[in-house]
């Protein structure tokens, strides 16, 4: 774009310096279009300038972004570690505690087993 409004104005200026009757009126003629063409090319280094400027904020905040989600799948992982940690120690802990029942519950029926066969021979002595 840069290059075809320069030729544009170049073109411009060429039809108005073989236009002019006067050499005063062909060097203002050409003079008119160097500024014109200095203007252009100023202008589009500027909208350059600008949208290098505006692509440079857009991936200092992408990166920011990307940072941002990265830090925070992080901590969901140690979280969700944390929580899978603590409920595998609850877990071992019910286990360790349904066996010591388990074992009560086995014990107090030999003792009842043993109650109850003495209970049998007493009364077949009776």
């Amino acid at each position: 774009m840069k290059t075809s409004l320069k030729t544009l104005f170049v073109a411009a200026a060429v039809a108005l310096s073989t236009s002019a009757c006067t050499e005063t009126d062909q060097r203002n003629a050409e003079a008119t279009a160097d500024r014109a063409a200095s203007t252009t090319e100023a202008a589009a280094d500027s909208a350059t300038a600008r949208t290098d400027a505006a692509l440079d904020r857009a991936e200092t905040r992408m990166d920011a972004a990307t940072d941002k989600a990265g830090a925070r799948m992080e901590a969901a992982g140690e979280k969700l570690e944390a929580k899978m940690k603590t409920a595998g120690e609850k877990l071992e802990a019910a286990g360790a505690k349904a066996e010591a029942k388990m074992k009560a519950l086995g014990d107090a029926a030999e003792r009842s087993a043993a109650q109850a066969k003495e209970n049998i021979n007493e009364a077949n002595r009776k």
